[in-house]
């Protein structure tokens, strides 16, 4: 097993209300037919996000230059910042990383992320390196898995992982449709960072209090569902493909991934105490509290989306850590999972321990 040391998260400094875009979408809608789909606004239980621009900045047109350049000013920055909240007062610093696995689908970038924070942070320069890119909401969770994966076969060394959206780089004021006012209403910038150490790591060994270990994790693609999420790339840039039938795929897809992964762990579900989902948003979050048992709930899931709405891959990096610091372990098993571009689904069964 692999144990999940610490977490650290970063969020930008504008903060808008959903009432307020709510006001905004609507100023912008030139075709008031439209004007059918702002309650989504109202019904995704979501209170606010945060954004790394002004919301002066949605109003104007940006090309994919402009919009790229955000990220790597911006985006960054936040992904700096959320490392740094990781290994605050922490025994391990950045030059004991051995390895880094950095995650993002909103900055295109060559070199890739984590070469960017290599120059700003004081990481050794023979750190092994990983970059993800493509994996949207599941991000988080598969980058935890891979993460897992490394430790199993390097069981002394350290893994950080740092995960960093911005939606921003994907509204656009004047193309507003079905899906681009949904995806108004649900998704907000955001970067999440965690620190797992490998089963034989000198501060595992150390360890005083119980911690979250990474006990096994599993994949599962749906052929023939890349439509169902994603990016439709054009020549200004990103437009979200966020498919009406996700929450559907939750009690068919997703349930047979869950009850196909306990029986392989040989491990019931009356064992598990906190589902520790990706808020994909609020029909998904239903949807997958359809299928739990009684004892089981969603709230950290709920909570991380009523405070930040849905960050893409860091968001499930945010709810682990609200369980984290709000919660009380009383099972020993607790279940990590996210859904992504794929279609895929990501789960990770955990031990608190």
């Amino acid at each position: 097993m692999s144990v999940l040391y610490n977490i650290g998260t970063a969020l930008p400094n504008y903060e808008l209300k959903q009432n307020q875009a709510k006001g905004f979408i609507s100023k912008l809608l030139e075709d008031r037919r439209l004007s059918k789909y702002l309650s989504v606004f109202d019904t995704a239980n979501i209170e606010q996000r945060y954004f790394v621009v002004d919301p002066i900045w949605f109003q104007e047109p940006h090309g994919v230059k402009e919009r790229n350049e955000l990220f790597i000013k911006q985006g960054v920055h936040l992904a700096e910042k959320a490392i740094l909240n990781c290994l605050k007062d922490q025994e391990l610093h950045i030059k004991d990383i051995d390895a880094i696995i950095s995650v993002t689908s909103t900055g295109v970038l060559t070199p890739p992320l984590d070469v960017h924070l290599l120059n700003r942070l004081p990481f050794r320069d023979n750190v092994k390196r990983y970059p993800l890119f493509g994996l949207g909401c599941a991000g988080g969770g598969i980058a935890l898995s891979r993460a897992h994966d490394y430790l199993k076969a390097n069981p002394d060394d350290s893994v950080l992982i740092i995960t960093c959206e911005l939606a921003s780089v994907a509204f656009h004021h004047d193309r507003l449709d079905k899906q681009n006012i949904v995806g108004a209403a649900l998704f907000g910038d955001g970067a999440g960072c965690a620190l797992l150490l490998g089963r034989e790591h000198p501060l595992v060994k150390q360890l005083k209090t119980p911690k979250l270990h990474i006990k096994e994790t599993s994949s599962k693609l749906l052929n023939d569902s890349m439509d169902v999420m994603g990016w439709d790339v054009r020549d200004d840039g990103f437009y979200v493909i966020f498919a009406t039938e996700i929450p559907n795929l939750v009690k068919t897809f997703w349930n047979n991934h869950l009850t196909s992964f306990l029986s392989q762990q040989n491990v019931s579900s009356s064992y598990i105490e906190h589902i520790l989902a990706h808020p994909g948003g609020r029909k998904v979050l239903e949807e997958v509290e359809a299928i739990m048992d009684n004892h089981q709930d969603l709230q950290f899931s709920k909570n991380i989306l009523k405070k930040y709405g849905n960050m893409s891959s860091p968001t499930v990096l945010f709810v682990i850590k609200e369980a984290l610091q709000y919660g009380e372990f009383n099972l020993p098993y607790h279940l990590v999972t996210a859904l992504g571009p794929g279609f895929t689904s990501e789960i990770l069964l955990m031990e608190w321990q």
